[in-house]
């Protein structure tokens, strides 16, 4: 019986650049087929292209035995479905109405709201949401359920192969137990699922199969059994040694530098996203700061930034009260920032990186005097940069959006570790990186915390957060629901409930 998917011989080209050269990849029926590499490895461009995305240089697609070649409206018509990382929903629209968004039945030219309602229905149910209405707004739903109706969307529109683009990211560890759940499932239903992820111990335990590319070529398979975490990471970057670093420093701290009393923050809707939180933050520490994305974390960094206004509560560095200070005085006074997405917020993407390195301080020396930019000072302030944080593939004039996404993190950690900040904020600072440039970032927060600088880390990703910080807090709508100061005695599954909303008290109490 021949493969529900083979591709042969996919070939891809951006200029000089080969994304896949020569790739074959193929998913049998009722299989998950795991496909793992560093970050430019090839294999989110091999999927566009199975997606229909993108058109392949050469080589072929055949879907049951048969070649194929079709844009994204024709992938559906293939049964090719894909969910993405970010959800592509709108909140005040109905789960009903998201789904059939674009495909919407119709019945003597109106749209048959029931026959919709029915099907969704009876897909909800399978996946164990039963009591949850078709008609319930799709904003009112958990991370874990709105991925559940994306995977549900797919199957609603005839989806026979899913393409899962690291679809643990924004989960607690319980809500990913319940997508790998809904995997299983699947797959004996006879669904085929190719599951990309950086986190290898996810891929281990859902694929029976995985393929690990590096630099635009396949490198190794492995069956289900045949490959510890270990093995598919030395795979992805041909290495020996890739044991993501831990911080193994836990230990005394100093006193506070940044110290958060009773924030409260309420949006221009009226509701409240920060709600009376106070913490610290000491010298040689990192303060981890977890939760599933959304209950908080992004206000409360723009609070600590200067982007937000607070709407209660007082923010000290170092003693003194910076609440009222805009962004560029609270820069100056020792707040830097590693921004959670670096190609809007963390760099200029159109400029180049001389421009990126010294970015609100090209009117201090050394770089200007009197007013006029000092070339070779800038010049200099690059070449050591380049040096010390190993940023690759810069030209004087070459935007750094031409970079990959690894070269541009070190521009962004470059220039706030070289301000010698009192206090970083680091947010989401691995994120779509792969292990290699996980480990750079890890090697550097560390050393600011063996300087003495504090850290907060804001990061969806658990294992980053207890791999790295001396304390946590987790978040849940707005609220600390629990904090962690053993952390190596803390397990996955407790701190799983803190993100959850379920505080000390009432796990005590159960």
């Amino acid at each position: 019986m021949a493969p529900v998917v083979r591709m042969e011989s996919i070939t891809k080209r951006f200029g000089a650049l080969v994304a896949n050269d020569r790739i074959d990849f193929s998913l049998e029926a009722g299989e998950t087929h795991a496909l793992v590499g560093e970050n430019g490895a090839g294999k989110t461009t091999l999927m566009r292209i199975l997606y229909g995305q993108y058109a392949p240089d050469a080589g072929k697609i055949l879907i049951n035995g048969e070649p194929c070649s079709y844009h994204v409206s024709g992938a559906l018509k293939h049964g090719i479905g894909m969910v993405h990382q970010n959800f592509m929903q709108i909140d005040h629209m109905s789960i009903t109405e998201n789904i059939i968004l674009g495909h919407a039945p119709t019945r003597a030219d109106f749209i048959d709201y029931r026959a919709a309602k029915e099907k969704i229905r009876g897909l909800l149910a399978r996946f164990g949401m039963q009591k949850i209405s078709p008609d319930t707004p799709i904003g009112n739903l958990c991370v874990g359920e709105r991925q559940k109706i994306e995977i549900i969307k797919a199957l609603y529109l005839g989806a026979r192969v899913l393409i899962l683009d690291e679809p643990t990211a924004v989960l607690t560890p319980q809500e990913s137990d319940e997508l790998f759940s809904v995997i299983d499932e699947l797959k004996k239903d006879g669904t085929s699922i190719v599951f990309i992820s950086h986190k290898l111990r996810e891929v281990i335990r859902v694929a029976d199969r995985i393929t690990v590319m590096r630099k635009g070529r396949v490198v190794a398979h492995f069956k289900r059994g045949e490959a510890s975490e270990t093995d598919v990471a030395r795979a992805m970057i041909g290495k020996q040694d890739v044991q993501l670093i831990q911080n193994s420093e836990r230990g005394e701290v100093g006193e506070p530098v940044c110290v958060c009393k009773n924030l409260w923050y309420i949006d221009g809707n009226g509701i409240p996203r920060i709600r009376d939180l106070t913490f610290a933050v000491r010298r040689g520490e990192i303060l981890g700061v977890g939760g599933v994305e959304g209950n908080g974390q992004t206000e409360l960094i723009n609070l600590l930034i200067g982007m937000f206004r607070l709407s209660g509560g007082s923010i000290l560095l170092d003693g003194e009260d910076v609440t009222r200070l805009p962004i560029r005085q609270r820069r100056a006074k020792g707040v830097g920032y590693i921004s959670e997405d670096r190609m809007t917020t963390g760099l200029a993407l159109q400029a180049n990186a001389d421009e990126n390195l010294i970015c609100g301080v090209a009117g201090q020396p050394p770089f200007s005097r009197r007013g006029i930019l000092r070339g070779r000072a800038i010049a200099e302030n690059t070449a050591e940069m380049v040096r010390k944080f190993d940023i690759r593939g810069l030209t004087q004039d070459k935007p750094v959006r031409s970079l990959s996404g690894g070269n541009m993190q070190k521009i962004v950690l470059a220039r706030e570790i070289s301000r010698n900040p009192k206090l970083l904020i680091a947010a989401q600072p691995t994120r779509g990186l792969d292990i290699g440039a996980i480990n750079f970032v890890r090697e550097h927060l560390l050393e600011q915390k063996r300087r003495g600088t504090a850290i907060l880390l804001v990061s969806a990703d658990l294992e980053e957060l207890m791999s790295l910080s001396d304390r946590m807090i987790i978040l849940y709508e707005g609220r600390c629901s629990g904090e962690v100061t053993d952390i190596p005695s803390a397990t996955e599954a407790e701190i799983g409930l803190m993100m959850g909303g379920i505080t000390s008290s009432e796990r005590e109490a159960n």
